[in-house]
């Protein structure tokens, strides 16, 4: 086993990876959201003890010249945008922790359907160009570095 090799193996970098898929695309405020998770075995047997999963906001906003910060709609009015740089401010809008306990074989696909006590919370802004939203999963996994994954969920 040469250094890189061993290298990856003390980090746990040959361990799981997540799937994910977020079965309802459109979700309205107040629903709960719904989605499936697969974990697909890395070169080692993964003790997975839990997903933590997280409803992410981001949001645009426009910083001009000066360091002063430019509301969305002021941005979209002028005509000369030259001197605008577009940033994005995350939100975690909720997180669960989703107890799995199980032990993922080299290879092997486990399926992990999840319906979470998440739900679109009220306020949470609609979707759009300047406006997405996430669903985040993160593997809790015993002696390998952690796999995440995310998919896009669309707030009606």
């Amino acid at each position: 086993m040469g250094f890189s090799e061993k290298m990856r193996d003390s980090l746990g970098a040959e361990g799981a990876k997540l799937e994910i898929t977020v079965r309802e695309g459109k979700a309205a405020v107040g629903e709960p959201i719904a989605l499936q998770v697969a974990i697909v075995g890395g070169s080692k047997p993964a003790i997975v003890e839990a997903l933590v999963v997280r409803v992410v906001e981001s949001a645009r906003h426009w910083v001009d010249r000066d360091g002063s910060e430019v509301s969305e709609q002021d941005a979209q009015a002028r005509d000369d945008r030259s001197g605008l740089v577009a940033g994005w401010t995350r939100t975690t809008l909720g997180e669960v922790r989703v107890a799995v306990d199980v032990t993922v074989e080299p290879g092997a696909r486990h399926d992990v359907d999840v319906e979470l006590g998440l739900t679109v919370p009220a306020g949470c802004r609609s979707s759009s160009a300047s406006c997405n939203h996430a669903v985040h999963v993160q593997a809790d996994i015993k002696g390998q570095i952690d796999p995440t994954a995310q998919a896009r969920l669309e707030v009606a």
